[in-house]
């Protein structure tokens, strides 16, 4: 165990917050992955309620909408709003799918360290 590690949990061996590092280590691990699960998950509950739907049916919306667009032949100007519109959708698909991997990730470690 390094110096600094040790330095900064012995205070809380000697408080009796844990009785031994390995202990301050593990269950602070734990918290500080299930804190990056809950922010993850606030995240995506709110993209959720922002379009009501799940990831995956957001990302099917989008490929039917950019099907439709093709097919449809709007104006130059209604091309330029939709434009917009889907650059935003797009932007939000993709910090929520890397949200959605976080949390995978997240989990599997967590999953890893109970064992």
């Amino acid at each position: 165990m390094s110096a600094t590690i040790s330095a900064t949990i012995e205070p809380l061996i000697r408080k009796k917050i844990f009785n031994t590092e390995a202990e301050a280590i593990q269950v602070l691990t734990r918290e500080y992955i299930l804190r990056q699960i809950g922010v993850l998950r606030r995240k995506i509950g709110r993209f959720e309620r922002k379009y009501g739907m799940h990831f995956q049916q957001f990302s099917d919306y989008l490929h039917e909408r950019s099907v439709l667009l093709e097919r449809n032949k709007p104006s130059e100007e209604q091309r330029q709003t939709l434009g917009r519109a889907i650059m935003q959708e797009e932007d939000d698909w993709l910090d929520w799918k890397a949200s959605q991997e976080m949390i995978e990730s997240w989990i599997g470690l967590r999953q890893e360290i109970a064992t």
